[in-house]
């Protein structure tokens, strides 16, 4: 019974511009105003994070790496990012995957 009620709630919608939950009828966003007639304007699933270097020892590392260390990653080529203007974009999922890269590199030099 409980299965079949889950089955009927629909999934939460993003909007593809700027990421703000939808609501349910929705045919336009609330926060930026984009136009949502067609399926290419929204997402089911939440976007990814998307961090500054500012934000991201802030927000992801929390205090625990140093804006030098990150900073050399990003221009060693470790950490893949974007630029735009003078700020340096990157992706969640890459700064897992960083982390991951650094944990299994520590566990091989014990």
């Amino acid at each position: 019974m409980k299965r079949e009620r889950l089955a009927l709630i629909p999934k939460a919608r993003y909007c593809q511009e700027c990421g703000t939950k939808l609501l349910e009828n929705a045919k336009f966003c609330l926060e930026c105003g984009c136009k949502l007639a067609g399926l290419d304007n929204f997402l089911e699933d939440k976007p990814k994070r998307v961090y500054t270097v500012q934000t991201a020892l802030k927000e992801y590392f929390q205090g625990t790496i140093g804006e030098t260390k990150l900073r050399s990653a990003i221009r060693q080529g470790q950490i893949p990012h974007v630029r735009v203007g003078v700020k340096i974009l990157l992706r969640e999922e890459a700064l897992d995957k960083w982390m991951v890269a650094q944990e299994n590199a520590k566990q091989l030099s014990s």
